[in-house]
This record gives structure tokens, sequence and C-alpha cells, in this order.
């Protein structure tokens, strides 16, 4: 079974307006991730990352949008950060991971991704999971 990872970050000195709040917090899959990476980053010594509903919501259109073209990417991603109104933004995505566990440990094992994981700047989270594609936004 393939599986396939991407990640991407995005530092910048200035910000936009936020995204209006529309998703509600990740559940199933999406929300056991979200625990499973707080409880990675807590033994890492750094601060669990909140989940918000804005970032929910800019996940949610980006994994739409890789459902419909039935392909990982990061289009949009500098959209998405200015959306976000947050100076620091970091995104890993990954599709057909059978469990949340295998993705982060996917991650883990990426150099990329695993800094995106372990970025300090960020303290507030969204995740989207459809059809096998999951997106992890995360900003300051």
């Amino acid at each position: 079974m393939r599986t396939l990872l991407c990640t991407l970050a995005l530092l910048a000195a200035t910000a936009a307006t936020p995204a209006p709040a529309q998703a509600q917090p990740a559940e199933g899959f999406g929300r056991h991730l979200a625990d499973l990476i707080n409880g990675y980053r807590e033994r890492q010594g750094l601060a669990p990352l909140a989940i918000a509903q804005d970032l929910a919501a800019l996940a949610g259109e980006h994994t739409a949008g890789m459902v419909a073209r039935r392909q990982l990417t990061h289009d949009g991603f500098h959209e998405r950060h200015l959306r976000a109104g947050s100076r620091v933004c970091v995104e890993n995505v990954g599709w057909n991971f059978q469990t949340a566990e295998a993705l982060l440990e996917g991650w883990r094992h990426s150099d990329g991704h695993h800094r995106n994981l372990l970025e300090t700047q960020v303290s507030r989270m969204g995740i989207a999971v459809q059809a096998r594609y999951v997106t992890f936004f995360a900003c300051l």
C-alpha cells in the first residue's frame, strides 16, 4: 500500500485578515491525530497546540481540493497563510495512512515534517481529513 507525505513551512513578517471560523474541531481520525501531535510535542518539552476552528476550515478547504484533484499538494499555501492572519504557519499533508499513529510516525521520520511538528513559533492547529487525505495546518 502506498502512502505519501508532503511538507511546507512559511515564515513571514506580515499578517493579513484572519479567515472566518467555519469548521468544527477535528473529529475521529483528525482529533486522534491532534492528540498524538500534542502528546509528542509535550514529550519534547513543547507546549501543546490549541485546535483552532479557523485553521481547521482552511485545512478543510485544502483537503477537499486535494481530494478533488486526487493529488497531494501545497498549492495555495501562501493564500492560506495570509488568510490565517499569522506571521508564521507550517503545513504537513499526507495520504493513505491507515492510522493516525502511522501518519505521525511517517511525519516524525521525515526531516521537514518533523521540523513542522516541533515548530516553536506556532500555537494553534487545524486538521482536516477526507478520503484518506490529511492536512495539518498550524500557525502562531
